[in-house]
Formats: structure tokens, sequence, C-alpha cells
């Protein structure tokens, strides 16, 4: 298993975790940032592992030439309760590569009680599908079904199409 010698919390920012691991997150491989022993079982670690992706937006042909939008990378996250024993066997530690995607689905009901929903960084409103707050759910699956986040539908505003100019955008 690649590893790299990192310093990291389960409560590390995604900022920290790329300074940490740097041009390693590059080859898309999920890896562990973080092995937290376990609260409630002493056989037990909780594993945090992170995945870098390559994001694609809905941006125009004139929004990704003149503003560069379109293409970007994400940090996904997930976390995943393990046998310590076999952590241990398998010389997982942070930094750690681990055979498996990252997918991160959104749902319109928590994971976890407590979970917050998602926020519009730009509006600092909650995002909604069909009138529901959405929450993001990871998993890990096998690699080449994820490395992705899948999305619900989202509200939309309805926009006049009455004002100057209406007919160049159509």
């Amino acid at each position: 298993m690649n590893t790299s010698v990192v310093s990291l919390s389960k409560n590390s920012t995604n900022a920290e975790i790329s300074a940490a691991l740097g041009e390693q997150l590059n080859d898309g491989s999920t890896r562990v940032f973080a092995v937290v022993p376990s609260v409630n079982n002493p056989s037990r670690v909780t594993l945090f592992m992170c995945q870098q992706v390559t994001t694609q937006t809905n941006a125009s042909d004139a929004q990704k030439f003149f503003l560069g939008w379109g293409q970007g990378t994400r940090l996904l996250r997930a976390i995943f309760s393990a046998d310590k024993a076999m952590v241990n066997q398998n010389g997982i530690k942070a930094g750690s590569v681990v055979p498996f995607d990252i997918l991160v689905q959104e749902k319109t009901e928590a994971a976890y009680a407590g979970q917050q929903p998602k926020i519009n960084p730009s509006t600092g409103e909650v995002i909604s599908s069909e009138g529901m707050a959405v929450y993001e759910h990871s998993s890990l699956v096998p690699v080449g079904e994820g490395a992705k986040v899948v999305t619900l539908p989202r509200e939309t505003a309805t926009v006049s199409s009455n004002f100057p100019g209406a007919n160049l955008i159509s």
C-alpha cells in the first residue's frame, strides 16, 4: 500500500488534507487520512478517507472560456468502521491507499442524527430538491463505480423571458 507520513485528524479540513497528501491526491485513489480508535468498541477503528475527483459543471462555452468555469476538483470524504486487527494486518495507516472508490449520493433524508443539510455557499441557503433539504451520503464502492457525486434535481426559479434581449439567450 502506498503511504505518506501525514499528521491529520478526523476534523482536518480539505485544505489541510490537500496540503498533507499533496500530489498523491492526483492519482484518483482513495486514501486514508486518519485512523481513530472507536469510542464504543476497542476492537474497532474508524477510518477517515478521501478521494480527489475532477468535477464538471453545466457552464456554457462562454463561461468556460471567459471565466474558467466548468471543471475543477473536489475532495470526496467517507468514514468507515473497521476491525482493528484487519487494519493492522493490512498495514493501513494515514496515507494508505485502499482499493475502493468513494460514491457520494444526495438524498432527502439525513445519513445520521444531527447531520446538517447541504448549504449553498453563495447564498447560505439550504439546498433542496422537491421541497426537501438535501443531504450527502458517502459509501465505499468497487473501483470504477464511484469517484463521483450523484445529485438530486434542484429547485429552479421561474424566470420571465419578458425583458430586453431575452430573445438573444434562447
